[in-house]
């Protein structure tokens, strides 16, 4: 049925409804005005829960994919991983960093959290979200293209951004040995860490391949959750969440009708109707889906192979005329 003609039965029909209970008494105009506000809410609620499954189906069927989107319930424990990755490298560095900055500590943990902090986005965005995500996604050549190329360079990027940050650690302590014992000054050679870290020399200090191995630690943990951030295939998980945020909607303004609980009335609103039928089949869909990926789970394990996303998807279950 055509959106204007249900519109147009939905308001015709409550119109009607009201029509009569307020012969019988037991309409009044505030009543009125809020059941209409509330049918109005439930057509808009409606049809963007109607467009949004009907979207997230297609995506679906032309991606060939028959799991749910996968994704952290929460981005922001993602960000406070971050975060805590970025204070606690940069506090574990700050003295080592101090020794070369004329303002002290707070030189040394400003040049620390930059470092940390550098590195750790760095991972986060160029590895995991753009490089790791966009080779999951074959049958897009330019985004597969991009990442082939992007992954090596931006690993070979951060790699170098901790070898470089470790040797001048490494350089810093060689300059406080080196003052400690009355020769001149190294400063110069402190102030080139790129160039010596360009000749491949190995760590002289313990610290220095502590930072290193702490750095790429960190790095992996990063680009970790930058992989894991979003769904692989890119975008599903978004029209995924947007569905369940117009679902949710939906449900909430169905217990807000007030004959949500003593069935659609004679001459009820036919928006009702198809609105609960599309909640009731969103929710059925999703029932199934987390049914037979706990069968597909089964069977894979039994067989030791692993499902593709790219498997025939399972038919959906019927949607409301």
């Amino acid at each position: 049925m055509p959106d204007d003609t249900i519109e147009t039965s939905s308001r015709a029909d409550s119109n009607l409804l009201f029509e009569n209970l307020r012969g019988e008494g037991k309409v009044n105009d505030k009543t009125e005005r809020k059941a209409h506000s509330l049918s109005d809410r439930l057509t808009q609620a409606y049809y963007r829960a109607a467009a949004d499954f009907d979207t997230y189906l297609e995506f679906r069927r032309a991606k060939k994919i028959r799991r749910a989107a996968q994704y952290p319930d929460s981005h922001i424990m993602h960000f406070s991983i971050l975060a805590a990755l970025v204070l606690f490298e940069g506090l574990a560095n700050a003295y080592f960093f101090s020794k070369g900055s004329d303002l002290g500590l707070l030189g040394g943990w400003i040049q620390a959290i930059t470092v940390a902090f550098t590195n750790v986005i760095a991972a986060f965005f160029l590895i995991g979200f753009l490089s790791i995500r966009g080779l999951s996604n074959p049958k897009r050549p330019v985004t597969f293209g991009a990442a082939l190329v992007s992954l090596p360079l931006a690993i070979v990027a951060i790699g170098f951004l901790n070898f470089s940050a470790a040797h001048y650690r490494d350089l810093l302590e060689l300059n406080a040995a080196t003052l400690a014992l009355g020769d001149a000054d190294v400063t110069g050679e402190i102030l080139a860490p790129v160039s010596r870290a360009l000749t491949f020399a190995p760590f002289e200090t313990l610290e220095a391949l502590l930072l290193f191995v702490l750095g790429v630690t960190f790095a992996a943990i990063a680009a970790f959750k930058g992989a894991t951030f979003d769904d692989p295939v890119i975008g599903y998980g978004s029209v995924q969440r947007r569905l369940e945020r117009s679902a949710a909607e939906l449900a909430a303004v169905l217990k807000q009708m007030p004959w949500d609980s003593g069935g659609t009335p004679s001459g009820g609103v036919r928006t009702l109707g198809h609105a609960r039928e599309t909640k009731i089949a969103i929710d059925e869909f999703f029932a199934s889906l987390v049914g037979q990926n706990e069968v597909d789970d089964d069977v894979d394990r039994a067989q030791g192979r692993d499902r593709r996303d790219d498997d025939s998807a399972p038919p959906p279950p019927p949607r409301p005329r």
